[in-house]
């Protein structure tokens, strides 16, 4: 269903971007905890507590985990909200903790937004995001959370069907009103580079919530704007956004106080840092491992990544899955520090 480059291609550009690092010169990453269902996207909270979702694709009975000590899960926060059929939750992807501990949730099949406070274990908020901001095709995918301006950006990739035509745009949210708009949609800088590409999708804001950053998947610039441009309108979002660095193709990204932005690479299933000198691989995925998802920084000054071999799911490989059923959840040494939340 993807067009992607050729094997050839492939082992080109992954020469070419590590050319200069030795293959023995880069880690592999270490395995926090293993998954017998795909993950999806981790988020660690400030007191170091580790969250995840379980992928959409996977169809999965329980739909958000907590990883306690020695790798034990339990459902979270709740089974009335995240196990089974009739639970609350249908679809949560991406998740973000604040500084006060409120995991955001984004549930893209009900287009909801959750706010859970970690300490309390309560719910603290709840946003419906309106239809006149989304698409028929719209597949919210990962978000930005500014915590200074009480809002998050969420990538809307769209192409919910995985072979529609790309519209993607930023869906911002107000976290205090709820109310939302759709900025700067099918912008150049969101569209897939290859035919039957995927668009926007990786996204984050840097630890004093100066510039988001974001790319297409299937795109190799990474781009930003300054987060205060979501002050204005969508004219004048576009108007600030600006090529930072090459990337990979790419699913989650994270970034640190640096600029330095931690790119999940699925083009050479590794992990990586994209600056505006150029891109590096800085870890090697365990093996037999693939597809880094979701991406989240740690207090403990690590960066946390989920590998879930989403290529080999059956909604990406023609209908057949090939997943084997062993999925990860790793860590690398952050180049510099950073800040939980993103």
């Amino acid at each position: 269903m993807l067009k992607l480059l050729s094997s050839t291609a492939m082992i080109a550009l992954a020469m070419s971007l590590s050319a200069g690092f030795a293959a023995d010169a880069v880690p592999t990453a270490e395995v926090v905890t293993k998954f017998d269902t795909r993950p999806g996207n981790p988020s660690i909270t400030p007191d170091g507590r580790i969250l995840v979702t379980i992928h959409p694709l996977a169809h999965p009975g329980i739909k958000m985990i907590e990883v306690e000590a020695a790798g034990k899960h339990k459902v979270y926060p709740d089974a009335a909200t995240a196990e089974g059929p009739n639970s609350e939750f249908k679809a949560p992807l991406s998740v973000r903790t604040d500084d006060a501990g409120v995991a955001w949730i984004l549930d893209l099949g009900t287009k909801t937004l959750h706010g859970w406070n970690t300490r309390t274990n309560a719910r603290v908020a709840k946003i419906t995001i309106p239809d006149s901001v989304l698409r028929p095709t719209s597949f919210l995918q990962d978000f930005a959370l500014d915590q200074k301006r009480g809002r998050i950006i969420i990538a809307d990739m769209t192409q919910g069907d995985l072979k529609s035509k790309a519209i993607p745009a930023f869906v911002v949210v107000d976290l205090a009103t709820g109310q939302a708009r759709r900025v700067a949609e099918s912008h150049a800088s969101m569209m897939p580079e290859t035919e039957n590409g995927f668009a926007l999708n990786p996204i984050t804001i840097d630890p004093t919530y100066d510039w988001v950053y974001f790319g297409p998947m299937h795109g190799t610039m990474l781009y930003r704007v300054p987060a205060a441009a979501f002050d204005g309108n969508g004219e004048t979002v576009a108007a600030k956004i600006e090529a930072y660095g090459k990337k990979p193709y790419s699913d989650g990204i994270t970034v640190d106080g640096s600029g330095q932005v931690y790119i999940n690479d699925i083009q050479n299933m590794a992990i990586g840092v994209t600056t505006q000198a150029g891109y590096k691989i800085i870890a090697n995925l365990p093996n037999g491992e693939s597809w880094p998802d979701g991406i989240s920084f740690g207090a403990d000054g690590y960066v946390y990544a989920t590998l879930n071999q989403l290529e080999r799911s059956a909604a990406l490989n023609a209908g057949k899955e090939t997943g084997t059923g062993n999925f990860s959840l790793v860590r690398v040494k952050a180049l510099a520090a950073g800040k939980t939340g993103r």
